[in-house]
């Protein structure tokens, strides 16, 4: 082979690499374009072009864990897969139930999402290879996560059968096998009996609960292999007003036009957003220039901000609430508030959490609030969280709202220590916002605090700053 052979495979590399890094490139660009680097690393024999292809077969490799390292860092029966969306990675982790991991993979960025018993996830930060990632998991996620030799203590162990001898007579052979089995069935009854824990009478025993799936700590978990496989019916690539996305319907019984919308571009936003669209039966779009939309923000069950989920192709707000409720209802987060604007606004502000926040939530209209004590969630990136006036607090759930005071450009916390520690990845908090134009001064504030018995309760104290004198 000569150089200039080697120059113009060397370009096609570049090429092809480049290709694979495109997230708008189709499976089967891909996969092409995966064999082809492998035809040219096996048509090269000079070693020099080797050590020139390393990288490109190093990046072959990262694109998932590989068994070995699974096994080394004995996280391998927890792996529920690699995923290039967020939302996969929620599905394979929801259906492993208590405990699992999964990686997000953006071009040659990693991420580690673990889930937590309260159907939440620990989120790792970005990392640039497979074993930097399997180190983070290492240290962080002792509490969620078990390795492969503590998973392997959990399974009981029966004793084996001994021996039987040979020189033995068959009626002595058969004895002694019968008397084998009853040890071996003794065993397993004591190990059930053991395992078996008894349910305590509940005062609300007339209640139905929904019994959470039991943890399957196999690798190749039959409801996690089989996630991507069993899609709804998926249409060809759609323009929705200049977005080029796929569309999937969601459920042809229940809403025979509703579809799931995935954008190529979704990689691009800082926060996640869950889009449907109610597609015409004559394939007619909405007037888009006059088309509203409805945004119902979702809550993991303990009450963690999660994500929106955006209805497109209705003005009516009875028919969107009713849409959004039934899609929402049967995934594992909950609708705390739905709002509509307007979808130019949308379009125009969608990429960033807090324009979003800033221009569809705060400037949109409320339409329906799951009850009254739901709170609205505000980005965490608005949020100065140092609290400048220091007082014991009442104890917090992820439920409990912060008190912010709206001071000129910045928003800083009053009254929220307790609920912004409880976890330092939340995207969100539900809040209680006062503004220093409306009377509420710094010095109004500490007196209203030094007459209130600590710890302080996030009700008590806005209570007793929203009857305090204003003049």
């Amino acid at each position: 082979m000569d150089v200039l052979e080697k120059a113009l495979l060397v370009d096609e590399l570049k090429h092809l690499i480049v290709g694979l890094n495109d997230n708008k490139a189709s499976l089967f660009e891909i996969a092409k374009s995966k064999q082809r680097i492998k035809d040219i690393c096996a048509s090269c024999n000079d070693p020099l072009f080797q050590d020139e292809l390393t990288a490109f077969k190093e990046f072959m490799q990262q694109e998932e864990f590989s068994k070995q390292d699974l096994e080394d860092y004995g996280f391998s029966m927890t792996y529920r897969g690699t995923y290039n969306f967020m939302g996969r990675v929620e599905s394979a982790l929801f259906a492993s139930a208590d405990m699992g991991w999964a990686a997000l993979r953006q071009s040659q960025h990693w991420q580690i999402w673990v889930i937590r018993p309260s159907l939440s996830f620990l989120k790792s930060p970005w990392m640039t290879s497979t074993q930097e990632a399997l180190e983070w998991l290492k240290k962080h996620s002792r509490e969620f996560i078990r390795t492969d030799e503590e998973l392997k203590t959990i399974i009981p162990v029966l004793e084996a059968h001994n021996e039987i001898p040979t020189t033995l007579s068959a009626q002595e052979q058969l004895s002694l096998l019968r008397k084998e089995t009853a040890n071996f069935e003794s065993q397993l009854e004591a190990i059930i009996q053991e395992k078996i824990q008894p349910v305590t009478p509940s005062s609300h025993s007339g209640t139905v609960t929904a019994t959470r799936p039991r943890p399957s700590f196999r690798q190749n978990s039959p409801s996690v292999a089989n996630i991507n496989k069993a899609k709804p019916v998926a249409l060809k690539d759609f323009n929705l007003d200049g977005l080029l996305c796929r569309l999937e319907r969601v459920d042809p019984k229940l809403y025979p036009s509703l579809y799931r919308v995935e954008l190529h571009d979704e990689i691009n936003q800082n926060i996640k957003i869950d889009w449907l669209y109610l597609k015409a039966e004559n394939d007619e779009q909405p007037q888009w220039g006059t088309a509203q939309i409805f945004i119902a923000e979702q809550l993991y069950e303990q009450g963690q901000f999660s994500h929106y989920v955006v209805l497109i192709g209705t003005h009516s707000v009875d028919y969107a609430i009713t849409v959004l409720q039934a899609y929402t209802d049967q995934r594992h987060t909950r609708t705390s508030s739905i709002h509509q604007t307007t979808w130019t606004t949308f379009k125009k502000f969608y990429h960033q959490h807090e324009t979003l926040f800033n221009e569809c939530i705060m400037n949109g209209a409320q339409v329906w609030q799951r009850n009254e004590e739901a709170y609205p969630y505000i980005p965490a990136s608005f949020i100065n969280t140092k609290k400048f006036i220091p007082f014991e607090e009442t104890a917090a759930n992820f439920l409990t709202p912060v008190i912010l005071l709206k001071e000129h450009q910045k928003i800083r916390v009053i009254h929220g220590a307790e609920r912004i520690k409880l976890s330092a990845e939340d995207q969100a908090y539900p809040y209680l916002l006062l503004d220093r134009t409306d009377g509420y001064t710094w010095q109004l504030i500490r007196q209203v605090i030094s007459r209130l018995a600590q710890p302080i309760s996030v009700n008590d104290l806005y209570q007793a700053l929203e009857n305090s004198d204003l003049s």
